[in-house]
């Protein structure tokens, strides 16, 4: 059964996306594991890290996107979310053959909006469209990846609900760090109301668990070696208060990272020679989610 994690922070640009696609094509290619990306987001960013625009185009027409996803849920009708998916996405030396997607799409802006005012901003049915869908696609994979918009709409409330784990991308920052502990609190509050919810109506609460914070991954550090004096004290203050969930390896700062989604191939396997230490500190942190994620602690 698959491993579902939601990548998150409230605030965007702190390369979430970059983390999610960057990580999942490490774990695919190097670990050879099997990872399925659902992209949440309606910048739709980590789906055209992996995909052309052209393709993309050609996919949304011929067979849909998260976007009918939603529409569907919205007009309370079937849906078969195996019908969107785009099954290896990247197509580069046969290298990410076991990393596929399920795509996103603008549109997807005003979908909170749409689907709370027809359920309700509180409605548990609307929270859990997406637990559902990936039910079955939770089989055929070892790790489904979920890439939220930096919000806590309905949207990214379904890749919380689906997923055991949540993933934390922050900048070394003041302003990027300071809302940690209420994404934590969010997160918890969320399924504190949900299972009251269940026990108002006399249901079973036990399949509704809090997912775990596997980590804090700091992204963006100025050097390879480490941070400015800057960086560096913000990232001791968040070791010290987190020191159990912060990730020991970073991922520096990039001039290649703004190239690759116009190439569609991740870091992680390009082989470039101007991304091989870029690529080995993504390998580094993929070690270490892999090492966290299969602690004996988290089964």
């Amino acid at each position: 059964m698959a491993v579902t994690i939601s990548f998150i922070n409230f605030k965007g640009g702190v390369g979430k996306t970059t983390l999610c696609v960057e990580i999942a094509a490490s774990l695919a290619y190097k670990f050879n594991e099997k990872v399925l990306i659902v992209d949440l987001d309606p910048q739709t960013n980590a789906t055209l890290s992996l995909m052309s625009i052209k393709n993309w185009k050609a996919h949304s027409n011929n067979h849909g996107t998260l976007k009918d996803f939603f529409d569907a849920c919205y007009e309370d009708r079937p849906f078969d979310i195996t019908d969107i998916l785009v099954k290896k996405p990247v197509n580069y030396y046969a290298k990410l053959d076991n990393l596929d997607l399920i795509p996103s799409h603008i549109e997807l802006f005003g979908m909170d909006l749409k689907l709370a005012t027809k359920y309700g901003h509180d409605n548990l049915k609307a929270k859990l469209f997406l637990r559902k869908a990936l039910e079955p696609l939770s089989r055929e994979y070892d790790y489904i990846f979920i890439d939220c918009p930096p919000n806590l709409y309905l949207a990214t409330q379904n890749g919380i609900f689906a997923s055991q784990y949540y993933l934390i991308v922050a900048l070394a920052e003041y302003l990027s760090t300071l809302g940690i502990a209420h994404i934590q609190k969010s997160v918890d509050e969320l399924f504190i109301e949900a299972r009251s919810v269940l026990e108002a109506a006399g249901s079973n609460t036990s399949a509704l668990n809090i997912p775990k914070v596997l980590g804090i991954i700091f992204n963006r550090v100025r050097y390879l070696t480490g941070g400015t004096s800057g960086e560096e004290g913000i990232m001791a203050q968040i070791r010290n208060k987190y020191p159990d969930i912060t990730f020991n390896n970073f991922v520096p700062q990039s001039t290649e990272i703004a190239k690759r989604p116009q190439t569609q191939v991740p870091i992680a396997v390009s082989g470039y020679a101007a991304d091989r230490k870029y690529e080995e500190r993504i390998k580094a942190v993929a070690e270490e989610f892999y090492d966290r994620i299969t602690a004996p602690e988290n089964n």
